[in-house]
């Protein structure tokens, strides 16, 4: 059985360390027709992804100190981007969102990954893709239980 968990955990950091690879990023904005540095390209996707973020939030989910989380959001910022959104009732958490200009790139962006993804798996059966759907989504939930507890 311990080799099994080696197995999934080697298969698991394989495909993680493949998705957050600056080289990939690099690819899929090429492949979207889109132009952004590397280090914000995160940072906007955590927030097309999970919607309004604090930056101490989204420093957490990118693992890099806040304040050079909230330089680059200014910078994301500068560039219409993300826009800051209404503030909660703690006026020290500074809050960002996408804007429209944003949330069009993003789109762009997904629609790349959903054509490189087709091209990387076009050997797959439907069957195959539900049921890797499914089993990946049974594990997403496990996980988010187990470190909510």
């Amino acid at each position: 059985m311990q080799v099994m968990y080696d197995e999934l955990y080697n298969s698991l950091f394989e495909i993680v360390s493949f998705l957050i690879r600056p080289k990939q990023d690099k690819q899929l904005m090429q492949k979207a027709g889109v132009s952004l540095d590397t280090a914000l390209f995160p940072l906007l996707m955590q927030i097309a992804h999970y919607g309004p973020l604090g930056i101490v939030e989204l420093a957490g989910q990118v693992d890099r100190d806040h304040s050079t989380v909230s330089r680059q959001v200014d910078k994301l910022v500068a560039l219409n981007l993300v826009i800051p959104t209404d503030q909660t009732t703690d006026k020290r958490v500074r809050r960002v969102g996408l804007t429209d200009t944003g949330k069009a790139i993003t789109d762009k962006i997904a629609a790349a990954r959903r054509t490189m993804m087709r091209e990387a798996l076009q050997d797959w059966d439907e069957d195959q893709l539900a049921e890797l759907h499914t089993s990946l989504e049974h594990l997403t939930e496990t996980i988010r239980n187990h470190t909510s507890t």
